[in-house]
């Protein structure tokens, strides 16, 4: 990047987190990663978005906030969640199984070929179900269109479904003032970027999470090793307490959550959007039935636990899981419960991949192959 993309870059961030800043005056819900989604969508359509971000800002990005999910992974308070946990974790499953359905639905009704519908509904891990989508005869294309439109949407969505869906109860109050004390003083001024005093110290462990995670996370072949590496060795490291203050907070959360949302809403390029145009009506309406779904197992199960409605919403939307957590921190939000049952489903339909390529394959084999029409006289 020349200097001036890099000014450019600079302004464009310090400008969104300043009316960030201002919308949370205002109690607006994950104002960083909305603003920035909204931001970065108009700029990507009118052509006018600086030079792109390098590839090492991104994985540097889902690193640290792969070192901050792990943070909240505190084993007492998930401890505490107990046996209600398991009819959340059902949500979980019951999830997968009804997007793979709404998929074959979509496929047939749009004329989008299986594969592609199958892997682009597919509810999370969307870098993971782009990189294989050539190997599952699925157009990358659409697949990445798809699933970000997806991402896209759950993050505009999901803080206000959070907000309509909590009850305001203070039944997890004493859990979520502590939420993260391990790991991150809440008395620190703004200015400090992680959570302990010795700021040097602090932030030299979150990098050497963010190294030694990723390198792990790619050598045992998880989904997003960036993210899920660091968010692992951070939740042991947690679990142990040998070691606390490493977790990304105040202006730098807040900067992580800004350059995801833009990450998701640069996607949206006039070129990209205007190849999709036809398929965006039924995909958006796929996307919010999938999500309406997922909303009433929500609200069935609430009805049997001690968790907040809300909650159990967020932990198990279709997907979103950075825009989920950007939500549910501003919400101040059952996050151990959240983000456990996040990336359970994440790695859940990271392992299912194989299984649908085989299907798929089994399916296309048995399908049988129409005679090409007679040329016209």
């Amino acid at each position: 990047m020349t200097r001036r993309q890099v000014i450019e870059w600079m302004a464009l961030l310090a400008s969104v987190l300043a009316g960030a800043a201002l919308l949370d005056q205002v109690s607006f819900p994950a104002p960083q990663m909305i603003l920035a989604i909204v931001v970065g969508g108009a700029l990507a359509l009118a052509g006018k978005l600086p030079a792109p971000l390098p590839r090492q800002v991104s994985c540097g990005v889902q690193s640290m906030l792969g070192v901050l999910m792990g943070s909240y992974l505190e084993v007492s308070l998930l401890s505490g969640i107990g046996l209600a946990l398991v009819p959340v974790l059902a949500i979980t499953v019951a999830t997968l199984l009804v997007s793979l359905l709404v998929a074959v639905v979509f496929a047939r009704l749009a004329g989008v070929e299986l594969p592609t519908a199958t892997l682009g509904l597919l509810a999370g891990g969307s870098a993971a179900v782009v990189a294989v989508a050539d190997e599952m005869d699925a157009d990358p294309r659409r697949v990445a269109f798809m699933q970000y439109l997806r991402v896209g949407l759950i993050a505009v969505s999901a803080p206000a479904l959070g907000a309509l869906l909590s009850d305001g109860g203070d039944a997890l109050g004493a859990e979520r003032a502590v939420l993260g004390a391990s790991v991150t003083n809440p008395d620190l001024p703004f200015w400090m970027i992680v959570g302990r005093g010795d700021q040097v110290a602090g932030l030299s462990i979150a990098v050497m999470l963010c190294v030694l995670g990723t390198k792990a996370g790619s050598r045992l072949g998880l989904p997003s090793p960036a993210l899920i590496g660091p968010m692992l060795m951070t939740a042991l490291l947690t679990a142990v307490g040998v070691s606390h203050g490493y977790a990304p907070t105040n202006l730098f959360k807040d900067l992580l959550f800004v350059l995801i949302g833009f990450e998701v809403g640069t996607r949206f390029t006039k070129t990209v959007v205007r190849e999709m145009a036809r398929m965006i009506p039924g995909m958006t309406v796929t996307i919010v039935v999938l999500s309406a779904i997922v909303a009433g197992l929500a609200f069935a199960v609430a009805a049997f636990v001690d968790l907040e409605l809300s909650d159990i919403y967020l932990a198990t939307t279709p997907g979103g899981i950075n825009a989920v957590l950007a939500t549910a921190e501003s919400m101040d939000a059952n996050l151990p419960l959240i983000t456990c049952v996040q990336s359970v489903r994440l790695l859940l339909m990271v392992v299912m991949l194989p299984v649908l390529a085989k299907a798929m394959r089994w399916f296309a084999a048995r399908r049988p192959v129409l005679p090409e029409p007679e040329p016209a006289l």
